[in-house]
């Protein structure tokens, strides 16, 4: 007859257990706390599911703000406007340049018959209207620039609005700028409704030209 091991594990205030009965005594409260431990995951799931709304489709546009944009006829002629006060500003500075290099040069022939006190004079009268020239060019630019931008935040916010009536309209829940995509197809488009009616909206905007305030 084969001898029976038994180890025995004594625990205070308690018998002496052997380590078969030790060891079931383990495993049971270990599936107690597994099954608690499941319970309590299985009552939060629905919780969960309550925090989480349900996603419904979206429906998408697509327009090319940029192009629409420049090619509006607001926008064109804000362009024109502009561009013909920059070449009004041009005549000017290139007449001013021409009549500085002018006197430059009549001063460098009378070098020679006056005196150096009254050549430095007028050398440095000639300096002072070149830096006095380039400074009102820098300004005259600057105040193209101004009213170029204000004048085409307008036809901007004006756009955005025409482009949010059309959202709304065709059901878009979402519209995207055509340079963010690679692919779309057409029936995606609105840029040409949004060009056409941003046309019939506006077609001029003032351009205020400003010079810049001195501090």
């Amino acid at each position: 007859m084969k001898p029976i091991w038994c180890v025995s594990v004594s625990v205070r205030g308690s018998r002496t257990l052997t380590i078969t009965e030790w060891m079931s005594g383990l495993r049971q409260r270990l599936a107690t706390v597994a099954l608690v431990g499941a319970v309590i995951v299985c009552a939060a799931v629905p919780a969960w599911a309550e925090v989480i709304p349900k996603l419904e489709p979206v429906a998408v546009a697509v327009v090319d703000f940029r192009n629409v944009l420049s090619k509006t006829d607001a926008a064109l002629s804000i362009r024109k406007t502009v561009d013909a006060r920059r070449e009004v500003f041009r005549e000017k500075f290139a007449q001013i340049e021409k009549q500085l290099r002018k006197e430059q040069q009549a001063l460098a022939k009378q070098r020679l018959i006056i005196t150096a006190d009254a050549f430095g004079q007028r050398a440095r009268e000639l300096k002072n209207r070149a830096r006095q020239a380039q400074i009102e060019a820098r300004a005259s630019n600057q105040q193209l620039k101004r009213a170029f931008d204000t004048a085409m935040d307008v036809v901007r916010k004006e756009l955005v609005r025409v482009v949010a009536e059309l959202a709304e309209e065709t059901g878009a829940g979402i519209v995207l700028f055509r340079s963010s995509i690679v692919i779309a197809v057409k029936k995606l488009e609105i840029s040409q409704e949004a060009l056409k009616r941003m046309n019939k909206k506006v077609s001029k905007v003032e351009v205020v030209f400003e010079l810049a305030k001195k501090n």
